[in-house]
């Protein structure tokens, strides 16, 4: 009886970790582009660290002491892609959160397969590698129109 109970606890983790395996492998829409820029932008966030305070009052209530602080400086980085599509010109930027993070590898005029899924863009790399985007903005491509 208690082998019934195993199995059907194993096939129950069994669908749940492949009904989860099927809602991450979400099938894009992939398009075709050419990557026009791309350039890579570092904004100051702030400062972490921290502080340490060390003395006594005297007798006139004068403090006596000193204070030592050690401060580092954080940056966010991101990766800024400008990417043309059929219909719209998107401006995307992938933010790099760790420093042996690694960008899109894509080169500046080359093809580029893309996917849009709402504010999110994502671009396969030339090791067919996926990269999450976020669209800054779209612009809509105007059709061209012969000269007068």
């Amino acid at each position: 009886m208690k082998s019934t109970g195993i199995v059907a606890l194993l096939l129950a983790c069994a669908l749940s970790t492949s009904l989860t395996a099927a809602a991450k492998d979400k099938q894009r829409d992939w398009q075709t582009g050419i990557l026009r820029d791309s350039s890579r932008s570092r904004y100051f966030a702030g400062t972490i660290g921290d502080a340490n305070t060390n003395g006594s009052v005297n007798d006139n209530g004068s403090f006596n002491g000193s204070t030592t602080s050690s401060e580092t400086a954080v940056y966010r980085v991101y990766q800024n892609f400008e990417i043309e599509g059929d219909q719209y010109v998107y401006l995307a930027q992938e933010h790099i959160r760790w420093r042996w993070s690694k960008a899109a590898d894509v080169a500046v005029n080359e093809k580029v397969k893309f996917a849009v899924d709402k504010r999110k863009l994502y671009v396969l790399d030339d090791e067919g590698k996926e990269h999450e985007m976020e669209i800054i903005k779209r612009i809509l491509k105007q059709p061209n129109t012969p000269a007068p």
